[in-house]
C-alpha cells in the first residue's frame, strides 16, 4: 500500500488523503444544499472533476450512504450515516462523561459552554452547547480554532512544560484574528504566566468582536482539557463572579469522573 507523504506539521497529503476529504465535502455539500443533486451539481459544489466526483458516488452508493432519485440522475443522502453517527456517539468517551455537565452550564450561565482540547496545533471542540440568548456566539462541535486566541487555546498552553510552550511557537504563526489579538510570543508568555497564578484564562475579543470568553483548565483520566463559556463581553463582565464559580465547580465535577 502506498503510503501517504506528510507536510511540515506531520499532516498526511496525497490521493488516498483527497479521496478522503472530497467524500466529508460531499456530505457537508448536501447539509448545506439540503436537496439532492446530480452529478454535476456535485462536482461543481466540491470544486472537482465529474469523473472524481462520480467516482466517490458510485462507491457511497455501493456502501449504503447514498440512493439514486430519477429522473435527473440525482442523489441523496440515506439515513445510513446518521445511524452509524449515532451509534459512534452513544459510545464517545468523552462526551457521555461531559455532555450533559456541559448543557448544565449552558442552562445556569445562559451563554455558550465549549469543551476541548489540543488537536496538532489547534483547538478542537469536542463538545458544545449553545444558547438560544441573544447575540450567542454559535460554534459547532469538531471546530478548529486558533490556540493563541481562545481561552480553550491558552489555558491549554498554560498546562505545556516549558519545552512544549517552546515547540508549540516553533510551529505557529501568531495570526491576527482581530485587533486585540496577542501576536507577540512574549506578551503571551506573560499572559499566560498570569493565568495560570489565578486559575482562568480569557479571550477578551481576541477571535470575536465584541464576544468574550472566559475558561478554566482540567484535567481527565491523564488528560488536559478545558472548558468555557462564551458571550457578549458586556454580559461576561457584569456576571463574571457567578460564572467562573459555574466553571470551577463544573471542572471539578468532570475531573472526578
Amino acid at each position: 500500500m502506498k503510503e501517504s507523504r506528510k507536510d511540515k506539521d506531520g499532516k498526511a497529503t496525497g490521493i488516498n488523503v483527497r479521496a478522503a476529504s472530497r467524500t466529508i465535502d460531499l456530505f457537508e455539500a448536501f447539509a448545506t444544499i439540503r436537496r439532492p443533486m446530480t452529478v454535476s451539481e456535485l462536482a461543481r459544489a466540491l470544486k472537482v472533476p465529474v469523473s472524481s466526483c462520480f467516482s466517490i458516488i458510485r462507491t457511497l452508493e455501493a456502501r449504503g450512504y447514498l440512493f439514486n432519485l430519477p429522473p435527473g440522475n440525482s442523489f441523496y443522502p440515506t439515513a445510513r450515516l446518521r445511524d452509524v453517527a449515532e451509534d459512534i456517539r452513544k459510545a464517545d468517551p468523552v462526551l457521555s462523561v461531559v455532555g450533559s455537565a456541559v448543557r448544565q452550564l449552558c442552562d445556569e450561565s445562559r451563554e455558550t459552554a465549549m469543551f476541548g482540547k489540543l488537536c496538532r496545533n489547534k483547538v478542537i471542540l469536542l463538545a458544545v452547547e449553545g444558547t438560544s440568548g441573544p447575540a450567542r456566539y454559535m460554534p459547532q462541535v469538531g471546530d478548529l480554532r486558533p490556540v493563541h486566541a481562545t481561552a480553550i487555546g491558552k489555558a491549554l498552553l498554560g498546562s505545556l512544560t516549558e519545552d512544549e510552550f517552546e515547540k508549540f511557537l516553533s510551529h505557529v504563526i501568531l495570526e491576527k484574528v482581530t485587533r486585540h489579538t496577542i501576536t507577540d510570543a512574549a506578551q503571551l508568555r506573560k499572559e499566560l504566566t498570569v493565568s495560570r497564578r489565578r486559575g482562568w484564562y480569557t479571550n477578551a475579543e481576541e477571535t470575536i468582536s465584541d464576544m468574550t470568553s472566559l475558561c478554566v483548565p482540567l484535567t481527565m483520566r491523564g488528560e488536559h482539557y478545558a472548558l468555557a463559556i462564551s458571550g457578549p463581553t458586556v454580559r461576561i463582565k457584569t456576571n463574571f463572579k457567578e460564572n467562573l464559580e459555574r466553571l470551577q465547580a463544573t471542572a471539578e465535577a468532570i475531573s472526578s469522573n
